[in-house]
C-alpha cells in the first residue's frame, strides 16, 4: 500500500531480471470502478504490458491472474489493493510477500507532495480525517496477512524496514542491494494527535505481528 515502499521495490524487483507489473490491482480501488469497465481494462493492461486478464473483472479474474503470474517465467507483481480488500483468502495461489512500514511512518511518506499528497490535500492535509481511513487499510491490509499465515498458505511478512535481511535470507539478496529504508521522521508533517490516532488504531494488530521495529 501506499507510504511502504512499493516503488522502491518494484525497481529493486526488476533490477534482479524480472517482470514486474506494476500494481494492477488498482483498478479494483473505487475511483478506478467508476471509470468505468473499458478504462479499466486498459489501465489492467498497461499495467502489465500486456498480461491477459478475465474481462469480467470479478473475483475469478483475480484468481485466474494470479495463477497466470505464478506460472509465467520470470514475473512477479506488486499489490497494493487486493490485499486491503481481503480478496487475496479467497485465491489459492503463492506464495505471497507482504511488505509493511510501520503505520506513521508509512502515512507520513504517503502524504508527501511528491507522492500521493494529492490525495491527502482533499480531506484537508496530512492531519486531517484522512489519517484515520489511511490506518485503517493499513489494519485490514496486516488482517489479511495474518488471515493466509492462519490458514497455512505460503506468505510472508518483510517489514520494510527491515527488507534486506529478509531477502537476503530468503535467497533474493539481489533485492537488498541498494534497499537504504529512512528511519521515520513524522514530525513536523504529522501533529501528535494524528500520530496518536494511527497508532490507536493499528495497536492491537502490531502487537499481534510483533514486529519489534515498530514498537
Amino acid at each position: 500500500m501506499g507510504g511502504s515502499g512499493t516503488t522502491q521495490l518494484r525497481r529493486a524487483l526488476a533490477r534482479t531480471g524480472l517482470a514486474v507489473h506494476d500494481k494492477p490491482d488498482i483498478v479494483y480501488h473505487r475511483y478506478w470502478v467508476k471509470q468505468g469497465k473499458a478504462a479499466r481494462l486498459a489501465e489492467f493492461a498497461r499495467r502489465t504490458e500486456g498480461f491477459p486478464v478475465d474481462p469480467a473483472l470479478g473475483l475469478a479474474a483475480v484468481r485466474d491472474y494470479l495463477r497466470r503470474v505464478a506460472g509465467a517465467p520470470a514475473t512477479t507483481a506488486v499489490l497494493s489493493t487486493w490485499a486491503e480488500q481481503h480478496l487475496l483468502r479467497h485465491c489459492d495461489t503463492g506464495p505471497v510477500v507482504f511488505v509493511l512500514r510501520e503505520p506513521t511512518a508509512a502515512y507520513r511518506s504517503m502524504c508527501e507532495p511528491h507522492r500521493h499528497g494529492d490525495i491527502a490535500s482533499e480531506y484537508g492535509g496530512a492531519n486531517s480525517w484522512y489519517a484515520f481511513f489511511y490506518a485503517e487499510r493499513w489494519r485490514k491490509t496486516a488482517e489479511e496477512y495474518l488471515a493466509l499465515e492462519d490458514a497455512g498458505r505460503d506468505v510472508a511478512l518483510w517489514p520494510y524496514e527491515e527488507l534486506g535481511e529478509h531477502a537476503r535470507r530468503a535467497g533474493h539478496g539481489g533485492i537488498a542491494t541498494d534497499w537504504d529504508p529512512k528511519p521515520p521522521r513524522t514530525s513536523p508533517a504529522l501533529s501528535a494527535e494524528t500520530a496518536d490516532l494511527i497508532k490507536a488504531i493499528t495497536a492491537q494488530i502490531r502487537r499481534t505481528l510483533g514486529v519489534r521495529s515498530w514498537e
